[in-house]
């Protein structure tokens, strides 16, 4: 069902990061249901339910959990795991699993397929109104504590099969399913494994069973239609005005423009520097017709950069002078992820100078799915036109904690077969980051279509970036690879 050879081990709990399923029905049926169910669920924003829904038919309104959507397999007499559809990252021997295995046994299931929501017990960690977020399950997963791999919950979304039978078609008559869910889990929300939290309520009430959910810290609502297949997820919509501190520039689709932009937020009261708090780097949103008059508005602006940033793909970020606005977009401010407080870079702007000073890094959240919308001209970043209170409730000058600089190379290995190259490199990064090692696999064959191909992966502590490193390795060296660097 599983191969167990691609688990890292921890006494009973073991996680793979990919490809460990290998019931390749079992996978496609998953992947089937990601597909044809998960991923076609329509998002909408809060100021679109009056008009959608202003009927009086029934509709399920469920809590929209803030973590990892996984399937959980389980088959009688069988130790029952949880993994991803179609990555194959699995999960099995936790406490959470146990529950869910227990609780299928005494309702007499012998095989089935759900879809859960795998999140983190939040009251555990000191911090009830916290939400924990995706990244945090990702880092707990591969950590070492059994008192944090005992946090992860999983809340139960819906029946894919069941003993034998297809119910990926129910979906027009969920409220049959969200009663089997109760009926086997329960509706207990503290206990570890448990059915969503759920309500059937008219059309107009879903403004409102919206509303309770943010206002009481939830990240939003999923919400089913019970008489056809329709499925709507709702976040909050959040709009901010922000200066334009920076581009990034480089192709797309055939033409040249900006790709990117930095932005920033102002703190209040600076008389002599203006302390500008970088907020978040948006692309999404632009039109090509605006992505080539922005580089036109934004190459004359260009000052030197206080410090070297650069975009996913290792661009630059080009520094310009404050003057233009952007409205942005997105759906939740996020001001923690994986246990950690959102930190950005605070940088002082001269007016005098005409230049910028980085002065360290400071606590900050991020706006999620951010999407530009559109240049104000009407606003001035002088007179309050992208100032920091649209995001924080007080807005005193922080004091910057500097970023560390102690990012090293911890391994480097070079091997070669003819004219074919393998490269393994381990970095890791300076500073209070979740993920501080990088993994770099480079695979380079001169005959071959695609001559190079780089790989890359992510490990929160030494032994299990060793334990990445020693999987390329062994799967990737063949025989005839001889050693080449200076080691």
């Amino acid at each position: 069902m599983i191969d167990r050879s691609k688990l890292s081990m921890r006494g009973r709990y073991g996680i793979a990061t990919g490809g460990a399923v290998g019931d390749h029905v079992l996978m496609a049926v998953a992947t089937d249901f990601e597909n044809q169910v998960m991923r076609k669920i329509q998002a909408l924003s809060p100021a679109e339910l009056p008009i959608r829904f202003a009927g009086s038919d029934p509709v399920v309104v469920a809590h929209k959990y803030d973590g990892e959507g996984v399937f959980v397999y389980y088959q009688h007499g069988q130790e029952p795991f949880a993994f991803s559809a179609p990555g194959g990252r699995v999960r099995l021997g936790f406490p959470a699993l146990d529950a869910l295995a227990q609780k299928l046994q005494s309702a007499g299931v012998q095989r089935t397929l759900l879809r859960c929501e795998l999140y983190l017990d939040t009251t555990r960690s000191g911090d009830s109104t916290r939400r924990s977020g995706v990244s945090e399950v990702i880092r707990i997963s591969f950590g070492s504590n059994d008192e944090d791999i005992a946090r992860l919950k999983l809340a139960l979304l819906d029946i894919v099969m069941l003993d034998g039978k297809d119910l990926r078609a129910q979906q027009a008559d969920f409220k049959t399913t969200l009663d089997k869910l109760r009926s086997v889990f329960g509706t207990d929300g503290a206990a570890p494994v448990h059915a969503q939290a759920a309500e059937v309520v008219p059309e107009t009430g879903v403004a409102a069973a919206f509303a309770h959910a943010v206002d009481t810290g939830g990240e939003g609502v999923v919400v089913r239609r019970l008489t056809r297949a329709e499925i709507f997820k709702i976040k909050p919509h959040r709009s901010v005005d922000a200066l334009v501190m920076g581009f990034v520039e480089g192709e797309f689709e055939g033409q040249y423009g900006v790709t990117s932009m930095l932005t920033g937020l102002l703190y209040p009261g600076a008389e002599v520097e203006a302390l500008v708090q970088t907020f978040v780097r948006v692309g999404s949103g632009l039109t090509d017709a605006e992505r080539i008059a922005l580089l036109d508005k934004l190459r004359p602006l260009k000052v030197d950069a206080p410090l070297a940033m650069t975009d996913s793909s290792g661009r630059a970020v080009q520094f310009v002078r404050p003057k233009l606005i952007a409205e942005i977009h997105g759906e939740d401010l996020i001001a923690a992820e994986g246990g950690r407080e959102q930190r950005t870079q605070l940088i002082a702007w001269d007016e005098n100078q005409g230049s910028y000073r980085f002065l360290g890094l400071t606590p900050c959240p991020r706006l999620s799915f951010a999407r530009f919308e559109k240049l104000r001209d009407d606003k001035e970043w002088k007179s309050g036109g992208a100032r920091i209170e649209q995001i924080l409730d007080r807005a005193e000058p922080p004091t910057p904690a500097e970023a560390s600089a102690n990012t090293q190379i911890v391994r480097r290995e070079l091997y070669a077969k003819g004219e074919m190259l393998r490269k393994l490199v381990v970095v890791r990064k300076g500073g209070d980051v979740p993920f501080p090692y990088l993994i770099y696999w480079t695979d380079y064959s001169a005959k071959r279509a695609e001559p190079l191909k780089i790989t890359t992966d992510i490990a929160t502590n030494d032994v299990r970036a060793a334990a990445i490193a020693e999987q390329l390795l062994a799967e990737n060296l063949t025989k005839g690879f001889v050693r080449i660097d200076a080691s």
